[in-house]
């Protein structure tokens, strides 16, 4: 509402840790006198809402379906085949003068699919690291999302593979960064180290929640 208003607390007559709830009593809105054009449009468009005692809930819109659940496999299969990321032959595309070479491996024109993982830099994180998930590393995206897709949901060796994935596409795209922004270099090595601690730190903060799946994917990664 504040945003809305464009008013501070004061001049709102709204206390800023009140809820919603607490504004609405015995079935009726219980606000401050309109003082403005646009305090008038909020009054009459509150009165069309009424609440009610249920629980309140998120509602997620992927691919123009609703959902009352979050789904992270959902999120990626909407986002993945969409190329998002600003690679370097996207924004020569948006007209922007740019040196069109990969930053990590200076020999190929950068784009998504040379990026993950045709680039000499990132198929050398990426075929060590797989094989450790239980994937057989392929070097095309497509082919890579083929085998993802393959995997049986909901077991331990679709996520683990999942997680080094994800975790892998997301340090490549930092050290891309980091090169391009604060002329910071790593190594193969470092990177890899990094990537390891981090899924391993993943792994053990599943142990609570379900332990046998945790056990499995930490001898899988260890193995």
């Amino acid at each position: 509402m504040r945003d809305f208003l464009q008013l501070g607390p004061a001049s709102m007559g709204i206390d800023p840790s009140a809820t919603l709830a607490s504004l609405f009593t015995d079935n009726s809105w219980r606000l401050p006198p309109a003082r403005s054009e646009r305090q008038v449009q909020l009054h009459a468009h509150l009165t069309t809402i009424i609440l009610n005692n249920d629980d309140d809930f998120y509602e997620w819109v992927i691919n123009g379906k609703l959902e009352t659940k979050f789904s992270i496999g959902s999120v990626y299969n909407n986002l993945r085949v969409q190329g998002p990321c600003p690679t370097r032959d996207r924004i020569i595309g948006w007209g922007l003068r740019t040196s069109p070479l990969c930053l990590l491996c200076n020999s190929a024109p950068e784009s998504r699919d040379h990026l993950y993982f045709d680039c000499p830099f990132s198929w050398s994180l990426w075929s060590t690291l797989a094989p450790r998930s239980g994937l057989d590393p392929a070097r095309s995206w497509s082919s890579v999302l083929a085998q993802l897709g393959s995997l049986s949901p909901q077991t331990p060796r679709r996520r683990l593979a999942l997680l080094c994935w994800q975790v892998c596409l997301y340090w490549i795209w930092m050290e891309r960064n980091a090169r391009l922004h604060r002329n910071i270099f790593r190594s193969v090595d470092t990177i890899s180290r990094l990537i390891d601690r981090q899924i391993k730190d993943r792994l053990l903060s599943f142990r609570s929640l379900n332990p046998a799946a945790s056990s499995t994917m930490m001898q899988q990664w260890l193995s």
